[in-house]
């Protein structure tokens, strides 16, 4: 009885961690086919290595705009790899749960999306800058900062802002050209107002207290992109806009289409 007690007090201290990587757990529920598919099959690993080396030759040839340039990208799926998460939780018969996730988060154990990191070090090289716009919450970015770097990404505080979801931004949405919860992020950057990619590191505040131009924008969900949702999306214009100026990844595990 005693080992039955301990069991779900452990459990219930955090249900993420009741299942560990590569330590089977009895159980009655299963892991579903969308992450077995992105943890497991050749063709997910394939298609996004294809889609970011396409991308990638897009930056090395473009003729760089005069003045500034960022490429902002989304984080989860688009640079980081979660599915562990999820595996997770679908073995406990269990869903999304802020909680959960931040524990994930703080874990830092997610893997690189393929193809992600050649593609970093290209905008890069280039002379771009990298802004993460990202709905993780805020108070969560340094533990994913910790978590890209290493893994490799070529990041610094200089060359990279990272931007976690904060209230404002929620509330932002239904404002004038505030169509998704990332608008307000991508207007400061643009305007050169995003005073928290240099509030915490003031040395920075050179590199991003200036206006850019956003050229190119990377995820794997269509608010991902500028003032796009489900249901205003031109799925023709937007298609022509991929390997132009838009990269979209796939996620069959997760989305706004939910």
């Amino acid at each position: 009885m005693f080992k039955h007690y301990l069991l779900v007090l452990v459990c219930s201290v955090s249900f993420l961690f009741c299942t560990q990587f590569d330590q089977p757990v009895p159980t009655d529920y299963e892991v579903s086919s969308a992450v077995k598919w992105t943890m497991n099959s050749v063709e997910y690993a394939i298609i996004t290595e294809y889609l970011y080396r396409s991308a990638t030759r897009t930056i090395s040839t473009l003729e760089p705009p005069n003045e500034q340039w960022v490429v902002a990208m989304d984080v989860d799926e688009t640079l980081l790899n979660n599915v562990e998460y999820n595996r997770r939780r679908d073995l406990l018969g269990l869903g999304y749960s802020s909680e959960s996730w931040a524990e994930w988060v703080k874990e830092e154990s997610a893997t690189a999306v393929p193809g992600s990191i050649a593609f970093v070090t290209e905008v890069l090289k280039n002379g771009g800058q990298i802004v993460l716009i990202t709905n993780r919450n805020r108070d969560l970015d340094q533990f994913t900062w910790n978590n890209l770097t290493a893994l490799g990404f070529p990041i610094d505080r200089s060359n990279t802002c990272i931007m976690g979801r904060s209230q404002a931004d929620r509330d932002s949405v239904g404002e004038s050209e505030m169509i998704n919860d990332k608008d307000l992020r991508r207007t400061q950057i643009s305007t050169g107002t995003a005073t928290y990619c240099w509030e915490n590191y003031p040395e920075t505040q050179i590199h991003w207290n200036k206006s850019f131009s956003i050229i190119y924008e990377v995820g794997d969900n269509i608010k991902d992109f500028n003032q796009t949702t489900q249901e205003n999306v031109d799925r023709l214009n937007f298609i022509d806009r991929v390997s132009s100026d838009v990269l979209l990844l796939p996620n069959a595990v997760y989305g706004s289409w939910e």
